[in-house]
């Protein structure tokens, strides 16, 4: 089997989002003929907020091996800019959180030591003095550590690969946010670093086609589509008896480009007609700005009928997705590219998506190809699809629906898509 090193901030048992991807890769790129070297740092899974992934974590040097792969899973120690984070982030200080987002900018052209991965580089250079690895895939964000890729393709002509989750520099999320001289300057600074750093990558990887050419054509680098993708065993669990009141839920963080009036007035609708609905964001408290945003936008009145959890193990949170009537998810302001991770195991539950509003891109277009979307842009026309949806379950045709999308989801399980890591990397 060939060696590939896989570099990621996020591994398991990290139960963020992002953690699923490389964790996935690391345990079934054996099936395609490659033992993966994961380099991570120290993580818990008693990961409840956004604070919890600053703080330090782990003694030592943690190694596991297995059949498959192995981990080498670095102490945490946060680096100043996460320090900065826990003393001022969320706090009347912040202005002093910012300053020091400046200097770890300037640093950042130099040197790594002061991040909360300083230990990946030295780590990773005594690794490749004493063994050979095939190349090397380096997932961001944080996109520093891309920096790692440079400085070992530099030091040993280490063969690597850019895995964007997101794009950077490019992100159109960024790029509306840049109005002020300060913000301005740092997306400057950050766009030549990804071209200096990246420029020695053999290729990119991102999770959408839109992503990759834009990246691609940012870099001047040859880029390939590998989709985040669903778990096979999604498709097989046991079947869990939905709530007794009719709900949707929605999981995940919150984003502030997502808007959620249009559901929530659905709900006013709703419940003035006598038929109101539980609305479950699933998670979404992790991020405190976002759990008060929603919060701030519900009547009174309706107050019993939402709902904003905390994080909780993903055994839970499946569950929790089972029990619900339908799902929600929403469009990322007018970005265009992005397919919601979560959309993947919505469509593995099989049950109906509501997306509200709608993107009018890749979300609308997955969930129409597999016949579970229903598609609104307005309150009044959310209203209409979540009618539908109730008539659904009330003929009995729910289930019929989950059973017709199997053969056409396929395509998006994580291991089908991964299939494609040979075409980037070589067999």
């Amino acid at each position: 089997m060939k060696k590939v090193l896989l570099i990621s901030n996020y591994f398991s048992p990290c139960t963020l989002t992002p953690s699923q991807r490389i964790t996935f890769w690391a345990r079934n790129m054996h099936r395609l003929g490659y033992y993966p070297t994961v380099v991570t740092r120290e993580w818990t899974s008693e990961t409840r907020s956004h604070q919890d992934t600053k703080v330090r974590l782990g003694d030592r040097l943690r190694h596991e091996v297995f059949d498959t792969h192995e981990v080498y899973y670095l102490p945490f120690r946060p680096g100043i800019l996460d320090k900065a984070y826990l003393a001022f982030g969320e706090s009347v200080f912040r202005p002093l959180f910012l300053l020091v987002k400046l200097l770890d900018v300037f640093l950042a052209r130099f040197t790594l030591k002061f991040t909360s991965f300083s230990n990946f580089l030295p780590f990773l250079s005594k690794r490749l003095e004493e063994e050979t690895f095939h190349s090397a895939i380096i997932s961001g964000e944080p996109f520093y550590l891309f920096r790692i890729g440079y400085s070992l393709n530099k030091a040993y002509g280490l063969n690597w690969y850019a895995d964007y989750r997101d794009d950077w520099s490019t992100n159109e999320l960024q790029m509306q946010k840049v109005g002020g001289g300060v913000r301005k300057w740092i997306a400057n600074v950050e766009a030549n670093y990804e071209k200096k750093w990246v420029g020695t990558a053999s290729a990119i990887i991102s999770v959408s086609q839109l992503y990759t050419e834009r990246i691609a054509n940012f870099l001047g680098k040859k880029g390939f589509t590998i989709e985040n993708g669903f778990e096979d065993e999604l498709l097989s669990l046991p079947l869990q008896p939905c709530a007794n009141e009719f709900t949707f839920t929605y999981s995940g963080v919150v984003y502030p480009s997502q808007d959620v009036t249009n559901i929530i007035a659905a709900l006013q609708l709703a419940h003035t007609s006598g038929r109101p609905f539980q609305l479950i964001f699933l998670g979404a408290g992790y991020d405190v700005k976002e759990r008060k945003r929603i919060e701030s936008l519900v009547p009174e009145e309706l107050k019993r009928y939402v709902k904003v959890t905390t994080r909780m193990p993903r055994e839970e949170a499946i569950i929790a997705l089972q029990k619900s009537h339908a799902f929600l998810a929403m469009a990322y302001g007018n970005m265009k590219g992005i397919p919601s991770s979560k959309l993947y195991e919505y469509m593995a539950l099989g049950k109906p998506v509501l997306l509200c509003p709608t993107d009018h891109d890749i979300m609308e277009q997955m969930l129409a190809e597999v016949e579970l979307g229903f598609f609104a842009s307005s309150a009044e026309k959310c209203l209409e699809q979540i009618e539908l949806i109730r008539e659904l379950y009330a003929s009995g045709r729910a289930l019929a629906l989950k059973e017709s999308s199997k053969s056409k989801i396929q395509k998006y399980s994580r291991f089908n898509q991964l299939q494609q890591i040979k075409e980037v990397i070589g067999e």
